[in-house]
């Protein structure tokens, strides 16, 4: 389970469609009103370190795990989540710098560190650091822009309650982001792409938003995956947030008894 709440995100964000419909909205709008780009850009926390105590709740196929923990966020540098069962014995780390990710199984000891460009259907689909980044900090993003995005990426249509915006253009993913009229937070994120058979969909709801220095930061949020054989949801909380508390150290990599495997190996184990 813990390899396949991991991998298994980062390959359906490689391999999922979303709907592109929605019920009773207006016309497209060509751009966003540098209105709603103001308030979407000083209404939530965009700088800074994070740190918080980390509840972790993970159902796969009817099949359900629920470990404690901690995540560190260092805007432009670290997401790094540590899980720790019985409270005190940590049982797996996830770590992504813009430059590689990492991810250790002290269970098995075996772990796996390599950089997005070497991990081909993340290069495909554009998936990086700042997808991740965007995802827990409530940013927009359009994917293989590290991050950068401009009005014109996104088409506009609005209903009684948001705005939905619709990342533009013939990538291979297309993102869905649904936004508070009125307090320009985002309140759903999906993350799709056109495929056959099966319909591989991610979602990732902010259900929760607590005060951090003034601004909104997610304290709580749900992932779920569904259409791609399994059905994955992952209840993320965040507890005793503290902003620029602490300095978050890199995790050295493993070395002793722990064997270092290929992220296609772990692959493999997931869809059996």
């Amino acid at each position: 389970m813990f390899w396949g709440v991991t991998v298994g995100a980062l390959s359906l964000l490689a391999s999922c469609r979303s709907a592109k419909e929605a019920a009773g909205v207006k016309a497209p709008q060509e751009e966003l009103s540098g209105e709603w780009v103001d308030k979407m850009a000083t209404v939530g926390l965009k700088e800074g370190t994070v740190t918080s105590k980390m509840d972790f709740e993970l159902q796969v196929d009817g099949k359900a795990l629920s470990v404690g923990g901690s995540c560190n966020l260092k805007r432009g540098e670290v997401i790094q989540l540590s899980l720790v069962a019985l409270g005190f014995m940590e049982v797996g780390r996830l770590e992504f710098t813009p430059q590689y990710m990492m991810m250790v199984n002290r269970m098995q000891r075996e772990y796996v560190k390599v950089d997005y460009a070497d991990v081909p259907y993340l290069q495909q689909a554009g998936v990086d650091f700042y997808t991740l980044q965007a995802l827990f900090w409530n940013d927009l993003f359009v994917p293989g822009r590290e991050g950068e995005w401009e009005e014109r990426d996104f088409t506009v249509v609005e209903n009684r309650e948001s705005t939905i915006m619709t990342t533009r253009g013939d990538a291979l993913l297309q993102c869905q982001f649904v936004v508070d009229l009125l307090t320009g937070l985002i309140r759903n994120t999906s993350v799709a792409v056109a495929g056959q058979g099966s319909v591989p969909h991610l979602n990732w709801t902010y259900q929760h938003f607590a005060n951090v220095e003034q601004k909104s930061f997610p304290d709580k949020m749900q992932l779920s995956i569904t259409g791609a054989g399994k059905n994955l949801t992952a209840v993320i909380s965040l507890g005793n947030l503290k902003w620029n508390a602490k300095t978050v150290e890199l995790t050295k990599e493993p070395g002793g008894k722990y064997k270092r495997v290929s992220p296609d190996l772990i692959l493999k184990q997931l869809i059996k």
